[in-house]
């Protein structure tokens, strides 16, 4: 086997930076979920705990557009006689491509572009290949951030790859390490997740798997028990309440009449989760096509459970597969690996815990190509568990289950692709403090950069450096580790400014203290007005439902940015007349804004939602007949305003006799939005919920 680099030239778009203002927690730290009264006692245990949406101290990133031109990724390769897996070790360390040599073609689904959209955490997501997502509930929060490799060497002179970060906002060190033996069909990574802090942390796994589609297409996992989520909760997007049941492949209530396990059969955007047990035979999932060829993925325990997901044959599914790749291959399904019966099954990790398994991914074949098809689903599942059996013994991964933790306390190698430098913070500080490190874990000193410096200076010289009051903070922190620090700064000349203040303020609101951030950004204002303080505060009295003083101190913020430091500013402002009902306020704003900034996408349709309340109807078709790079999963906006505008139009011609209740149902009987601008995940129609 070997190890390499390699330049990935593909046409796409680059994502180009992200926005600077803190985007803190829900005040809701837990998901609003829960079970339809079909899930037992162990299914419903945690159900939204500690899901609720988080960023901080990451920043959103959301600079990036759909003018795709050629541009290069770096790859880190591994391969052997039978397979060639290849990462992006600057995009999370996605297994982008894993290549069967023997045949020639894609094991995952591959994508052909790369299209970053708002499905992330962080905002800027892409489909394909394999996502390894940790610590918060949702994808991963550096899916588009570069990520360590290191080139090792076992105990035995073969080669294979290291990928491990510092994970900031659970304090965890996550560490991958792929294997790909000489003689090996499949490739094994094996995962540990070290928590060395004296507190449990709320936790999350799921390796997202993104396979290619067919019609033919069928999925399996280690029992025919699935919770599914009941469709009608995922097209909410103002209240959502996650709902979910209980039921038994191949026939579940959200998809009546039709066999659930060919994801081919879904007019919505649909996912059901595998009960597995807790049993090391029964830790795998399975897709058939109609060749005879299957693809597997199997693990050793605790990573027990499984989901299937697709976006759906309706309208909307079909734009987002499109939006993601392009309309003739977009198309995937993926099978999703995880800790928990759900993803909103919270967890903990323990207190001075390391987690660890291994996960191996291939494909194999069946000599009859219908095994995998037959009516009886329950002989057609078993027929798939003797075949992965075959292609990879329980007693095979366990032994290398082993070998592998053996090998993952072995000190970094060769670094072929550095990640942040916040590890090597986080050595640092550990070092001047007398903490424990996972020194087999390497975070050169060459890694800090500039998001760093601000916080070294903090831990070695006591303060924070101050900056201009119109000068983006480089990164928020709120690290546990760092908060007596930035207190004690306060007591020192060099420290007791605006931005210790504002830092402070912002460390306080994430940990729920949101009176004392508020205080503390009050105090910031005092010292020097700043448009980030006064953004805050908006923020804060927007939660309290104080809307017009909201409104005031958004203001205040947008003059002082004066269109200096980033559009942000002004789209949170739009969103904030929007939500009073102040369109004429919000279109003249938009009117009197740069023609820079005018251009951007998300003020555009902010300005679009004002107009049409206005009858700015000519520029409401513009818009409606654009692209948007921005709309993010479960964003209905863009239909949204097509309902509204034929509203309108129709209330408006001169003999209409309708009220608006009755133009309403018959805009959404008779007006089916372009598929350009559809992408609903599910529904509402006729006073039922069924898809189109």
């Amino acid at each position: 086997m070997k190890v390499y680099t390699e330049i990935l030239p593909v046409t796409g778009c680059e994502i180009e930076g992200e926005h600077p203002l803190p985007v803190f927690c829900d005040i809701q730290r837990d998901k609003p979920s829960k079970g339809d009264g079909t899930l037992t006692a162990e299914e419903e245990d945690r159900l939204g705990k500690n899901t609720g949406y988080r960023v901080l101290p990451y920043r959103m990133q959301d600079k990036y557009n759909r003018n795709k031109r050629k541009m290069y990724l770096k790859t880190v390769v591994l391969e052997n006689q039978y397979l060639k897996a290849a990462f992006l070790p600057e995009y999370g360390g996605r297994l982008y491509s894993l290549k069967n040599k023997e045949t020639g073609k894609e094991i995952l689904y591959k994508n052909p572009v790369f299209q970053p959209a708002n499905l992330g955490i962080r905002n800027a997501w892409f489909s394909g290949g394999v996502e390894w997502n940790v610590a918060q509930y949702g994808h991963t929060m550096y899916s588009s951030s570069p990520v360590f490799f290191a080139e090792m060497t076992g105990e035995h002179g073969e080669k294979f790859l290291r990928m491990y970060d510092f994970e900031r906002m659970k304090r965890l060190f996550v560490q991958l390490d792929f294997h790909l033996p000489e003689d090996s069909k499949v490739l094994y990574v094996h995962v540990e997740i070290i928590n060395q802090d004296k507190m449990p942390k709320s936790m999350y796994w799921w390796s997202n798997i993104a396979i290619q589609s067919e019609e033919k297409l069928r999925v399996f996992s280690g029992t025919e028990d699935v919770l599914y989520l009941h469709p009608e909760s995922i097209s909410d997007n103002t209240n959502p309440v996650r709902i979910f049941g209980r039921g038994k492949l191949p026939y579940i209530p959200t998809l009546p009449g039709l066999d659930s396990t060919y994801p081919s059969n879904a007019d919505y955007s649909n996912e059901f989760f595998f009960q597995n047990p807790a049993s090391p035979e029964k830790c795998w999932s399975a897709a058939a096509y109609g060749d005879g060829r299957v693809f597997f993925e199997r693990s050793t325990l605790p990573l027990r459970y499984r989901k299937m997901f697709c976006w759906g044959s309706h309208q909307g599914g079909k734009r987002w597969c499109s939006y993601l790749a392009t309309a003739e291959d977009g198309d995937y399904v993926e099978l999703q690996a995880g800790l928990a019966p759900t993803q909103l099954n919270g967890l903990e990790i323990p207190a001075d815990t390391t987690w660890k398994f291994t996960q191996a991914i291939g494909e194999t074949k069946f000599l009859d190509a219908d095994a995998a098809y037959g009516n009886d689903y329950h002989s057609a599942r078993e027929n798939v568990e003797t075949i992965v059996e075959g292609a990879l013994l329980v007693a095979i991964i366990e032994k290398n289950n082993i070998y592998f933790e053996i090998m993952a306390q072995k000190p970094t190698e060769e670094i072929l692709s550095m990640g942040t430098g916040w590890g090597t913070l986080e050595r640092l500080r550990t070092e001047l403090q007398g903490e424990d490190f996972p020194s087999h874990l390497l975070f050169p000193d060459s890694a800090l950069g500039k998001e760093q410096y601000p916080w070294y200076c903090l831990l070695t010289q006591g303060f924070l450096p101050e900056l201009s009051p119109e000068q983006a903070p480089e990164s928020w922190m709120v690290d546990e580790k760092f908060y007596p620090l930035l207190k004690e700064s306060l007591e020192k000349s060099q420290g007791c400014h605006y931005l210790t203040w504002l830092h402070l303020g912002v460390m306080e609101y994430e940990r729920g203290n949101r009176k004392a951030g508020a205080e503390a950004w009050e105090n910031s204002l005092k010292l020097c007005p700043s448009p980030f303080t006064l953004r805050n505060l908006a923020w804060d009295r927007r939660l309290d439902g104080d809307m017009d003083k909201a409104v005031e101190l958004m203001k205040g913020a947008v003059e002082k940015e004066d269109n200096g430091i980033d559009k942000i500013f002004s789209e949170e402002y739009m969103d904030l007349l929007l939500e009073n009902g102040k369109f004429g306020q919000a279109w003249a704003y938009y009117q009197k804004l740069p023609e820079e900034r005018k251009k951007g996408e998300r003020l555009t349709l902010q300005a679009a939602l004002a107009g049409v309340e206005l009858k700015e109807y000519s520029f409401v078709e513009k818009v409606l007949s654009r692209e948007f790079a921005c709309i993010r999963e479960g964003d209905n906006s863009l239909t949204d305003l097509f309902t509204r505008y034929h509203v309108l139009k129709k209330l408006d011609e001169p003999e209409n006799t309708m009220t608006l209740k009755e133009a309403q149902e018959y805009v959404e009987k008779n007006c089916i939005p372009p598929k350009e601008i559809d992408f609903r995940m599910f529904v509402k129609r006729g006073g039922e919920e069924k898809c189109i």
